[in-house]
């Protein structure tokens, strides 16, 4: 199910030959954007600051959040709009390779977007973000199907689904099974849905392995020990100075918010 969901994606942009039947489209400018081509261009960015790729004049920082959205569409105007669209107009001096996974996302939402599609697919756009991202996102998405952009979102899941997506199709062995309005399409499907959950609540867990005697703690020693802890990143403390101790049955979550610092990489 994994494989056809990401090739869905990929034929529906046209960018698999055609084998059988006829394809349609009124479209003139579609652009398709999946997590694989965010790891990708975050892995590329890594490269070049790690090989001999880099360009004339470019330093080993790695380029700016600009220079990304600009990559293929050089307009500075519409570059610094798509900014203010998406909330990120501080992060454009920013190195690209320092961006947070929404960040970067909404990055490459913009690059696509300075070439003006007028049909945008994408796939898997909530992937790897939190709650709050995933909100935010859906939010400027939401924005641009008001500007007129045309959208298709392909999900794994019925509750990504957007307030603002008008219709829903559901896609079952390679074929598009189901199409109509989404509130009927989703009585459809998530009784579907509730039916193979009730399947899997009879499926019971395998008892955990015994573990083994010679690897076994004391009981009443500490399992962590942390003295005046320090993690950063690129010069940034992530933690600082935290002394920390987990005894035996405790659960912990560390739990913060990251200070953002106007500065020029």
């Amino acid at each position: 199910m994994e494989v056809e969901s990401r090739r869905w994606p990929v034929a529906l942009a046209g960018e698999l030959p055609l084998l059988k039947g006829e394809r349609q489209s009124q479209f003139s400018h579609i652009t398709r954007l999946s997590f694989e081509q965010l790891q990708k261009l975050v892995s590329d960015e890594w490269q070049r600051n790690n090989t001999d790729m880099l360009g004339p004049g470019e330093d080993d920082t790695g380029r700016t959040t600009a220079e990304i959205i600009q990559d293929e569409v050089k307009d500075a105007p519409r570059c610094m709009q798509l900014a203010q669209q998406f909330g990120i107009t501080a992060l454009l001096d920013r190195r690209f390779k320092y961006l947070s996974t929404g960040e970067t996302r909404k990055t490459l939402l913009c690059q696509a977007l300075m070439s003006e599609p007028d049909l945008l697919i994408l796939d898997e756009p909530f992937d790897g973000l939190d709650v709050a991202s995933r909100q935010q996102l859906a939010e400027r998405l939401a924005s641009l199907h008001q500007s007129g952009i045309t959208l298709v979102l392909v999900l794994n899941r019925f509750d990504e689904i957007p307030e603002f997506v008008q219709f829903a199709g559901v896609l079952a062995d390679c074929t598009l099974a189901e199409t109509g309005a989404k509130e009927e399409l989703l009585q459809q499907a998530l009784v579907a849905q509730l039916a193979h959950s009730e399947q899997l609540e009879g499926v019971q867990l395998p008892e955990p392995d015994e573990p083994s005697a010679r690897h076994a703690l004391p009981t009443n020693e500490p399992r962590i020990v942390l003295n005046n802890g320090v993690v950063s990143y690129n010069d940034r403390p992530i933690l600082n100075n935290l002394s920390w101790q987990v005894n035996p049955g405790e659960h912990w979550q560390i739990v913060g918010q990251m200070v953002r610092e106007n500065r020029r990489y």
